[in-house]
Order: C-alpha cells, then sequence, then structure tokens
C-alpha cells in the first residue's frame, strides 16, 4: 500500500496569522464589553468585522473568492469550470469599507455616516492609483 503524504513547507500563512489576530482582538473586546471594563455596542461591530476578516484573508492569502459552475461541452460532458475574483484590490476594498462602517458606528474622531462619506471617495482613489503602479 502507497501512501503518498504531501510535505508542509512549514511557512507561514499571513491570511490566517492576520485572520488569528483579529479574533484576537474581537474577542477581546466582546469580553472587556461584558465585564463592564469598555462601553462597546458589539451588533454594530459584527457585520464590519465581517467584511474586514474577509477582506484581511483576500489580501494575504492572494486569492479571491472562487466561484464555480457546471458547464455543458458541446459533446455532451459535463465540467466544471472554476472562475477566481477579488484578490488584493478587493480584500483592500473589504477592509477599507470595515473599517469605515467601525469609525461610523462607533462616531470614532466625532465622525458618523452623514460625515465620513467622502472617506470612500479617498479610498476609491488609493486603490486606483495602486491598481496604476502595478
Amino acid at each position: 500500500m502507497d501512501i503518498n503524504c504531501q510535505e508542509s513547507n512549514g511557512g507561514l500563512r499571513p491570511g490566517a496569522i492576520m485572520g488569528g489576530a483579529f479574533l484576537l482582538v474581537l474577542g477581546g473586546t466582546m469580553f472587556l464589553e461584558r465585564s463592564g471594563l469598555a462601553d462597546v455596542q458589539m451588533r454594530h461591530i459584527i457585520g464590519p468585522a465581517c467584511l474586514i476578516i474577509l477582506g484581511t484573508l483576500m489580501m494575504f492569502e492572494h486569492s479571491g473568492v472562487v466561484f464555480g459552475r457546471r458547464v455543458r461541452a458541446a459533446d455532451g460532458t459535463t465540467r466544471k469550470r472554476v472562475r477566481k475574483q477579488g484578490g488584493m484590490a478587493a480584500g483592500f476594498w473589504l477592509v477599507g469599507i470595515g473599517c469605515w462602517m467601525i469609525v461610523s458606528q462607533q462616531h470614532l474622531f466625532g465622525l458618523d455616516y452623514h460625515t465620513s462619506w467622502p472617506l470612500l471617495i479617498v479610498l476609491s482613489g488609493i486603490i486606483m492609483l495602486v491598481r496604476g503602479l502595478r
């Protein structure tokens, strides 16, 4: 019996590290809120946190969201067509939107949704500049 084992290179996975670090911060924030040491409304942070985690994983794992669908060929066979969408810029966009939502919902720096929306235009400009440089 021949068993093929894949050897791991022992390398670091930055997406997993960033995702884990963010979950540690999120869990610590929840703990501080529940213990009464900080006044954070967690229902306002869960949605943006999901965007930030997904964006971070997309940025550092160099993989986007993979979509697959079945395609029927001319000879009648079916195969799965896989398309990767997203990547570094899409991940940066999700992280930026998540951070903007947290800043607006927590009224950090005196900002809310009505006063901070121009930051989305700034974020769009930054992403366009980064795309133009590569």
